[in-house]
């Protein structure tokens, strides 16, 4: 009974969430976050949404005082994205005790508690305007890689746009 309470709950705040993250309208703005039509779980789904969240969040700071730019999303950002990823996920599983498998999510959970997940964000998602200021060794995470996940894909999944 407990459980279920707790999985009504999930999906009272899943549905919220979806509400006020699928098309958004800001001072600084309309936002669309889209999901790849790949992702069929929507446990897996709320996980790629709160990856949206600080970017969405930054997003918007940018545009408020840049209404004519074109927003790239720092490195700062995407790091916390992926973790928000990993720890939506990884608490779903816990806390409610849902069977839940994503295999791109269970590669970052690794690549994060390998102490690599800086490096995977930087030499993986870099738009090119990322400058590498924390020395990341290029060889020895590409090795790290090659050796523990040799097919591993970087993926994203969940995108954030402005639209107005």
């Amino acid at each position: 009974m407990e459980k279920m309470k707790n999985i009504s709950k999930l999906a009272v705040l899943f549905f919220i969430f979806t509400a006020l993250l699928g098309c958004r309208t800001t001072g600084a703005g309309t936002y669309r976050m889209t999901f790849d039509p790949s992702i069929d779980d929507e446990y897996v789904q709320g996980a790629w949404m709160s990856y949206t969240v600080p970017i969405r969040n930054d997003m918007f700071q940018y545009y408020k005082k840049n209404p004519k730019g074109d927003y790239i999303t720092p490195f700062n950002v995407e790091i916390t994205a992926r973790n928000n990823l990993i720890n939506f996920y990884s608490n779903v599983q816990k806390e409610y005790d849902i069977d839940i498998y994503d295999t791109y999510i269970e590669d970052l959970i690794k690549i994060r508690d390998s102490g690599n997940l800086n490096e995977y964000v930087f030499f993986s998602f870099n738009p090119g305007n990322w400058t590498n200021n924390k020395d990341f060794d290029k060889d020895s995470y590409t090795q790290w890689m090659n050796n523990n996940m040799p097919f591993h894909i970087p993926l994203t999944l969940a995108h954030v746009e402005k639209i107005k």
